[in-house]
C-alpha cells in the first residue's frame, strides 16, 4: 500500500515536516495549523501512513526521523470529531482501520531492518515501542513484531542487535514465560557481545523484563545477575563511564524492586561497587551510582544486608573518605549558602549515604564502625577530615538515637572543642552537629547537657569575622530551643538575646534573617519570661517591616512577620495590645504590595495573619475581609501539570528548581509543578484555625470555605492538602452551631459535610487519612448534639462505607496472616507488616468510635440497617480465633449496641452471649478480656431482664480475674478494674437473679479502682450509697 501514496502526498508531507522546524514563526506555526486542522480532520489515514513511508524510504536522514517521531506523536493525539456521547477518548490510532494500522506497523519493521543512521534508528526503535504498547493496551495483536526483534537480536548487525534491546526495554511485556528459552541463549550471548552499547541494551532489556515479570519468570532470569555484573566490570576495564552509569542505574531500579535477587551476591556487589567508589579518577556521577546501589540494597533489604559481616565496615569508611572531598572555596566564606549548587557533591552525597545506612541498618551496625574513624578524623591536621568527623557525627545520630542515647555525654564533650577550631568551616561543622544532636535526643540533651552546650554555643555568634558561622550557631540555638523547657532557658536568655539583638543589627541580610527565626523560636520556648525582652524586640521587628521595603528584603520581611506574630502568641493579648494595632496595618500594607505570585511573604502573611487571630482571638473579626480573600484565592490555587515526551529536554523546560516533579508513566514523563501546593496547604490549614478560633465570627465564610475544602478530601497530589481540609470539617460544623442559624440550616449544612466525607471513606485506601475521616464524621456528629442528625440516606451511606472499609481491612489481615506463615519473609518484611498494623489498628479504633456515635444518637433506630450490613462482619470478627484485635472490636462494638438500645438488643446480642463469656478468659489479649469485662458491666447496666440470668452466671468468671495471680500487674490491672466495675454495675441495676448479700463481701475486697477513671466514679458512688443504706 505504500506505492498507493500519491507522489503529491507524499510531497505535501515532506514540505510540511520542513515547515513544522522552520525559524519563521510564521512559516512553523501555519504547518502546526495544517497539521492539526487539516491532515488530522481530514485526512487521518493518509497523514499516518505517509509518515511511516518517510520514516522508512526517504533519502535524508533527519527528515526520516522527524517523520518517525512525529508519527508517534500523531497517532496518540485524541482523535478529531468524536461524538459527544462517548465516555472514553480515542486516540488516532484507535480510530485507524486495522488495514492502515498493518501498513503502518509493516513500514516500521522494514525501517527497522534497514535503517543505518543511529538517531534515526533510535526515533524508529521508540515509535515502534510506542505502537506496541498501545497495541498491547487496546488487545490488538502485533504478530510480526517478536519474531522480527529476535532476529534482529541475532543479527550479524550490531545496529539491529542494539536496537533489538531497545525496544524489549522499552516493551519488555512483549516477552512471556513461553518465549524465555529461546530469549536466555540470546540474552546469554549478548551480554558477552562484543560491541559495548549491545551488551549495555541486552542488560537494560533483561532488567527491565525482570521488572514486569512474574515472581516466577523473575527469579528464573535471575540467573543473569553475575553475567549483567561482568557487563559493569567491562566498562570499568575500559573506562567507559556513561555506558557504566546506564547500567548501574538500571540495576538500582532493580535492587530497588527485588533486592531478594542480591541474596547469593551482596559480598560481589559490595565489593565491586567500593572499587568503583574509590576510583578517584572516575567522574563523581560514577562513583556516587556505584554508592546509590550499595545504599538501596541496604535500604530495600536491610535484613538481607545485615548478614553480610563486613558491609558496614566496608562502605562506612569508603562514605566518609568521600566527605572529605571539598575544597576551602573561598565563596563559601562570602556566601550565605543559598546560592551553593553543590547538592551533588561528593562530600554531600557521602554525608546523606552515612544517615541512610542509619536509618537502614540500625545503630548496632553502624555507629561502631563509625567510632573507628571518627575519633581519628577528628585528631587529624586535615580541616576537612575533621569537618568529615563532624559531619558524620550529624549524619547518623538519628539513626543510630537508641545506642547513641548511651554514650551522649562523650559525644557532647568530643564536639564541643571544635566549636572554636581554627578553621571556620570546622566551626561551622560543630554547630551542625550540636543542632542535630538537639533535634535527635530532644529533652534528654536539653535537660541534661543544657549548662555545657549553651555554654560553648552562645559565644560562636561573636564570631563576626565569619558571618555563616555566626548565622549557624543561631540557627543550632533553634534546634536547642525548640526542646527546652523554658525555666531551663531562662537563666540563658539574656546572654542569648544579647548576642541575636548583635546580629539583628550586622546589617548582612542573611544574619538578620536567621537571627530573626532564633528570635521568634526562643520567644516561642520561653512563653511568658519573654515579656522581659517584648520592649527592647518588638520595635525593632515592626521598624524592620517599615524600613526593609525592597524586593531583596522580602524574605527578611516575611521571617520579621514570622517572629512578631510568635512573640505576639507568647506574650500574649495584654502585652501584644499596643503594638497590635500597628502591626496589623503593616500585614495590610505587605499583603496589599504583594504582585509577585513566588514572593516568599505570601506564606510567612497566612501563617501571621493566623497566628494574630489566636491572639486576639474574637476581636480579629473585623480584620476577616482583609485576611480572607487572598487566603481563599491560595487554597484554591491548581498546580501546573505537563505531559512530555522523553526525547524532550524536561530539565531545560521544566527545571526541578522551579518545583517541577516528574513520573514516568507508560513512555511518557508527567510532570506536577509543586510550588504552589505548599501555599496551597498552608492556606487550608489557617481555614481551620479561623473557623476553630472564630466561631460565630466565621459565620460569613462558612459555605465558601466548606465548598472548597470538601472537593479537596479528593486532592490526591498532595497528602498536606487532604489532612488540612479533613481538618477543617468539623470546626466548620461548630462554628454552625454556635451561630445559631436554625436547626434547618444546620442540618443542611451538616448533611452536605458529611455526605462528602463518606463518599471518600466509601473508596479510600489510604489508613492514615481514614483516620481523620472518620474522626470528623463522629467530632461534628457530636456536634450535632444527642438526637438522630443522619438522614435515612447517610445512615446507609455510612454503613456500607463502613461494611467496605471492614471487608477491606480483614482481607489485608488475612494476607498478613499468610504472609507471616511463608518462609520467605525477611525482618525488615515483619516491620513493614508491623507499621501496617498500627496504622490498621488506629482505623479500626476510629470506625468503633464512629459506629458508637451513630447508635448513641439514633440508637434503635439505627438496628435495622446494622442487622443487614455490619452484623455479619462482626460476627466474623468475632468468631475469628486467629486475631485478638478483631475479636476486641466486635466486643465492644457489640457492648456499644447494648448500651444505646437497651432491652431491645437482647434479639441481636443473644447469639453472642457465648463468645463474649468466653472471652473473659482469653489468654492472648489483656485487651481483649478487659473488653468481655466492660460489655459484661454494661449487660448488667443497661440490658434489663432478659440479661439477668446471664450477668450472674459471669458473676465466678469475673470474681476469677480479680482474683488471678498478677490480677494487678501491668498487663492485667486494666483488666482487674474493669471486672470490678462490671460486679459493680450487675450488683446496682441488675441483681434479679442472685442475692447481692453474698457477693458484696467479695467486691469490697477486690477494692481499690485507681488507674481507670471512668469506672472508678461510677464504683465508689456505689460504695457510698451501701454506706449511707
Amino acid at each position: 500500500m505504500a506505492n498507493d501514496i500519491p507522489q503529491d502526498i507524499l510531497e505535501q508531507l515532506v514540505q510540511m515536516l520542513s515547515n513544522l522546524v522552520s525559524n519563521d514563526n510564521m512559516v512553523r506555526s501555519s504547518a502546526e495549523q495544517q497539521l492539526n486542522s487539516d491532515w488530522m480532520v481530514s485526512k487521518p489515514d493518509a497523514l499516518l501512513t505517509g509518515l511511516a513511508h518517510l520514516a522508512c524510504h526517504h533519502d535524508d536522514a533527519v527528515l526520516r526521523s522527524f517523520a518517525a517521531v512525529l508519527a508517534r506523536r500523531v497517532a496518540l493525539r485524541i482523535a478529531p470529531n468524536q461524538p459527544t456521547t462517548d465516555t472514553v477518548e480515542l486516540t488516532l490510532w484507535d480510530v485507524m482501520p486495522e488495514e492502515t494500522r498493518q501498513v503502518i506497523q509493516t513500514n516500521f519493521l522494514t525501517a527497522l531492518k534497514k535503517e543505518t543512521n543511529k538517531s534515526a534508528r533510535n526515533k524508529i526503535c521508540d515509535t515502534i515501542s510506542e505502537i506496541a504498547r498501545v497495541t498491547a493496551l487496546n488487545e490488538q495483536t502485533w504478530q510480526e513484531l517478536l519474531p522480527v526483534l529476535l532476529d534482529c537480536a541475532k543479527s550479524e548487525s550490531a545496529e539491529q542487535r542494539e536496537s533489538a534491546f531497545r525496544i524489549f526495554t522499552s516493551v519488555p511485556h512483549l516477552v512471556s514465560g513461553q518465549h524465555m528459552e529461546e530469549l536466555s541463549i540470546v540474552f546469554d550471548n549478548c551480554l558477552k557481545d562484543k560491541e559495548p552499547l549491545v551488551r549495555l541494551g541486552a542488560m537494560k532489556a533483561v532488567i527491565s523484563i525482570m521488572l514486569e515479570s512474574s515472581i516466577t519468570v523473575r527469579n528464573a532470569m535471575g540467573v543473569l545477575l553475575p553475567q549483567l555484573l561482568e557487563v559493569l566490570s567491562g566498562f570499568v576495564a575500559t573506562s567507559e563511564e556513561d555506558h557504566l552509569v546506564e547500567g548501574l542505574v538500571a540495576l538500582i531500579e532493580l535492587a530497588e524492586h527485588s533486592p531478594r535477587l542480591f541474596r547469593n551476591l551482596v559480598s560481589s556487589v559490595l565489593a565491586f561497587m567500593i572499587e568503583i567508589v574509590k576510583k578517584k579518577e572516575f567522574d563523581d556521577r560514577t562513583r556516587q551510582s556505584a554508592l546509590e546501589l550499595l545504599l538501596t540494597l541496604a535500604e530495600c533489604a536491610p535484613g538481607l544486608v545485615r548478614k553480610v559481616p563486613d558491609y558496614a565496615s566496608v562502605i562506612v569508611p569508603a562514605a566518609m573518605e568521600m566527605m572529605t572531598e571539598l575544597e576551602d572555596d573561598k565563596e563559601w566564606y562570602s556566601g550565605d549558602g543559598s546560592d551553593e549548587d553543590d547538592n551533588d557533591a561528593n562530600y554531600i552525597i557521602g554525608e546523606h549515604a552515612l544517615d541512610r545506612l542509619a536509618r537502614a541498618l540500625g545503630g548496632s551496625m553502624i555507629l561502631p564502625v563509625s567510632f573507628i574513624y571518627i575519633p581519628q578524623m577528628l585528631a587529624s591536621d586535615s580541616w576537612q577530615a575533621r569537618h568529615s568527623a563532624l559531619m558524620a557525627i550529624s549524619a547518623i545520630a538519628e539513626g543510630c538515637a537508641q545506642i547513641m542515647e548511651e554514650e551522649l555525654p562523650k559525644i557532647i564533650n568530643m564536639v564541643l572543642p571544635y566549636l572554636t577550631d581554627s578553621h571556620a568551616r570546622v566551626r561551622f561543622a560543630a554547630c551542625n552537629a550540636i543542632g542535630q544532636l538537639s533535634t535527635d535526643f530532644a529533652g534528654i540533651l536539653q535537660k541534661n547537657h543544657h549548662s555545657l552546650v549553651l555554654k560553648h554555643l552562645i559565644p560562636v555568634m561573636d564570631n563576626a569575622q565569619f558571618p555563616r558561622v555566626r548565622a549557624h550557631a543561631a540557627a543550632a540555638l533553634v534546634n536547642f530551643c525548640e526542646a527546652v523547657d523554658k525555666a531551663t532557658l531562662e537563666p540563658y536568655l539574656d546572654s542569648i538575646f544579647e548576642r541575636l539583638l548583635s546580629l539583628l543589627d550586622s546589617g548582612t541580610i542573611f544574619i538578620q534573617e536567621q537571627a530573626i527565626t532564633t528570635i521568634a523560636t526562643v520567644a516561642d520556648s520561653a512563653e511568658e519570661r519573654f515579656v522581659k525582652y517584648y520592649s527592647s524586640i518588638m520595635p525593632l521587628l515592626i521598624n524592620v517591616l517599615q524600613q526593609a521595603t525592597s524586593s531583596e528584603y522580602r524574605l527578611l520581611r516575611g521571617k520579621t512577620m514570622e517572629c512578631a506574630s510568635l512573640i505576639a502568641l507568647a506574650v500574649g493579648k495584654n502585652v501584644f495590645a499596643p503594638h497590635a494595632q500597628g502591626f496589623i496595618k503593616l500585614l495590610v500594607q505587605t499583603q496589599t504590595s504583594v504582585t509577585e505570585p513566588d514572593d516568599p511573604q505570601v506564606y510567612y502573611l497566612l501563617t501571621a495573619w493566623a497566628r494574630i487571630c489566636k491572639v486576639l482571638g474574637r476581636d480579629f473579626v473585623p480584620y476577616l475581609d482583609i485576611v480572607m480573600p487572598p487566603l481563599l484565592a491560595s487554597a484554591q490555587l491548581k498546580p501546573d501539570f505537563a505531559v512530555v515526551d522523553p526525547e524532550d529536554d524536561v530539565e531545560s523546560k521544566y527545571s526541578a528548581e522551579d518545583g517541577w516533579e516528574f513520573v514516568g508513566v507508560d513512555g511518557q514523563q508527567i510532570g506536577i509543578k509543586t510550588t504552589v501546593l505548599e501555599e496551597k496547604c498552608t492556606a487550608v490549614e489557617m481555614l481551620s484555625c479561623y473557623a476553630q478560633e472564630l466561631g460565630s465570627g466565621f459565620r460569613p465564610y462558612l459555605e465558601k470555605v466548606r465548598d472548597i475544602v470538601l472537593p479537596l478530601l479528593k486532592f490526591y497530589f498532595h497528602d498536606g492538602v487532604r489532612h488540612a481540609a479533613v481538618a477543617t470539617l468539623t470546626p466548620l460544623v461548630s462554628c454552625v452551631q454556635q451561630a445559631e442559624l436554625g436547626e434547618e440550616y444546620m442540618f443542611n449544612f451538616w448533611h452536605q459535610i458529611c455526605a462528602g466525607i463518606l463518599e471518600v471513606v466509601a473508596t479510600e485506601a489510604d489508613s492514615t487519612f481514614l483516620v481523620p475521616l472518620y474522626a470528623a464524621f463522629y467530632e461534628s456528629l457530636d456536634i450535632m448534639g444527642p438526637g438522630p442528625s443522619l438522614s435515612p440516606v447517610l445512615l446507609e451511606a455510612f454503613t456500607k462505607a463502613t461494611e467496605a472499609q471492614l471487608r477491606e481491612f480483614y482481607a489485608r489481615l488475612k494476607h498478613r496472616e499468610e504472609a507471616r506463615a511463608s518462609e520467605e519473609l525477611e525482618a525488615e518484611d515483619e516491620e513493614i507488616i508491623q507499621e501496617e498494623e498500627l496504622n490498621e489498628e488506629a482505623v479500626l479504633g476510629e470506625i468503633g468510635r464512629a459506629l458508637q456515635g451513630v447508635f448513641r444518637t439514633h440508637g434503635v433506630n439505627y438496628t435495622s440497617i446494622f442487622q443487614v450490613l455490619l452484623e455479619p462482619v462482626v460476627a466474623t470478627f468475632l468468631n475469628d480465633t486467629q486475631s485478638p484485635t478483631c475479636r476486641q472490636w466486635a466486643i465492644c462494638v457489640l457492648g456499644d449496641l447494648v448500651e444505646f438500645t437497651g432491652p431491645l438488643s437482647w434479639p441481636i446480642m443473644a447469639a453472642y452471649v457465648p463468645r463474649v463469656m468466653d472471652s473473659l478468659m482469653d489468654p492472648s489479649l489483656a485487651e481483649v478480656r478487659q473488653a468481655a469485662c466492660y460489655t459484661l458491666g454494661v449487660w448488667g447496666q443497661y440490658g434489663g431482664s432478659d440479661y439477668a440470668t446471664v450477668c450472674s452466671a459471669s458473676l465466678p468468671l469475673l470474681f476469677q480475674l480479680i482474683n488471678v495471680a498478677q490480677a494487678r500487674s501491668d498487663e492485667n490491672v486494666m483488666v482487674t478494674e474493669n471486672a470490678v466495675a462490671a460486679v459493680t454495675k450487675i450488683c446496682k441495676f441488675n441483681a434479679s437473679q442472685f442475692d447481692v448479700n453474698a457477693v458484696l463481701p467479695s467486691w469490697v475486697q477486690a477494692l481499690p479502682v485507681v488507674n481507670d477513671s471512668e469506672e472508678a466514679p461510677l464504683v465508689y458512688t456505689y460504695l457510698l450509697d451501701l454506706m449511707d443504706a
